[in-house]
């Protein structure tokens, strides 16, 4: 089966191109930068040219950070407009899927390797089927589907959750929240559980709270291309009081939200993590302080303590399961 598939971020566009039909299988693989491209097409064809693959596949499946509808999306964090019955057209196949690019994620949690994945949480009493899912992603923005074993197979429902209202779980967070407010007329989740989000969080800590800023950080951060990378490298090495604070507060807003997201996709048995931004500060999720955060939700906290709780490591998941919906829908 010869399968192109993608992963469309807002900052990066992932392309893969699978060809299992010879004895000798040939995989491809690239990332662009969205930001040096028009639209999708010339990402796509610039991908075909670099390794001489001609348009001739049983399946396309691009995965997008945005709503699908109609066979239409518009990708919430960049201008492109992308058609599946024009890009089909363009492409030369009839089987061109375009879904939701968590719901690509969710595709490929049933074949995660144990190698891929670290456990946050064991829960209780799990069954030995993995039935009901919250699968949520963190990078450029948010976002979660749910992943439901129905009927002998798995199906996936999207949701746009990182446009859900930020819900302030402390005093410190009331504050925040009021100065995101004098900036914007929305303050989402999305809007500070990103890696946007980070470098919000930090300067809130600066400019309103006060900590003090390390000239040093202060010189780096200006320089730096992604200063949320560089925030949550200070918080890892633990040596910058300002993105320490920075990151245990985004820690806390992460798991607050999980938590919500968690309840209203209920009754669950599991919840999956995704995600460059949160891969990237994967020893901060160890610490009780995200699990408390998850798990405080007054008579439901026993109940989500007995979900198991799984950071995905794998930077490839997206293309994974664009892949695996391809496999699926051509099989059907």
């Amino acid at each position: 089966m010869r399968i192109l598939a993608g992963d469309i971020g807002g900052t990066h566009a992932r392309l893969i191109y699978v060809d299992d039909n010879s004895d000798c299988p040939v995989r491809h693989s690239g990332s662009y930068t969205c930001a040096g491209y028009p639209g999708l097409m010339p990402v796509i064809e610039a991908f075909l040219s670099h390794h001489a693959i001609d348009k001739s596949f049983d399946a396309v499946c691009l995965a997008v950070a945005g709503p699908v509808f109609a066979g239409e999306a518009a990708i919430t964090n960049l201008p492109w407009e992308i058609s599946a019955d024009r890009l089909a057209a363009q492409l030369g196949t009839r089987n061109l899927f375009l879904i939701n690019d968590l719901v690509a994620v969710a595709w490929a949690v049933p074949g995660l390797q144990p190698d891929r994945i670290m456990l946050l949480q064991a829960g209780l009493d799990q069954p030995a089927t993995l039935r009901r899912a919250a699968v949520v992603g963190v990078g450029t923005g948010l976002g979660a589907a749910e992943l439901v074993w129905s009927e002998g197979h798995y199906a996936v429902l999207s949701s746009e959750a990182g446009h859900a209202g930020f819900a302030p779980a402390t005093v410190e967070q009331e504050q925040l929240l009021a100065w995101l407010h004098q900036r914007h007329d929305h303050v989402s989740i999305e809007l500070l559980l990103s890696g946007n989000g980070i470098h919000k969080l930090y300067r809130f800590f600066r400019d309103v709270l006060g900590v003090t800023e390390s000239s040093r950080v202060a010189a780096q951060i200006a320089q730096a291309d992604d200063p949320a990378a560089l925030i949550s490298r200070r918080a890892l090495a633990a040596d910058d009081a300002l993105c320490t604070r920075t990151l245990a507060c985004f820690v806390e807003i992460l798991g607050a939200a999980v938590g919500d997201i968690a309840l209203h996709y209920f009754p669950l048995n599991a919840i999956y993590l995704a995600g460059g931004v949160v891969a990237g500060i994967a020893p901060l999720l160890q610490d009780r302080r995200f699990l408390h955060a998850l798990t405080r939700k007054g008579p439901m906290r026993n109940h989500l303590q007995k979900l198991s709780v799984t950071l995905i490591m794998s930077g490839t998941v997206g293309l994974d399961g664009a892949v695996a919906y391809a496999r699926r829908q051509c099989v059907r």
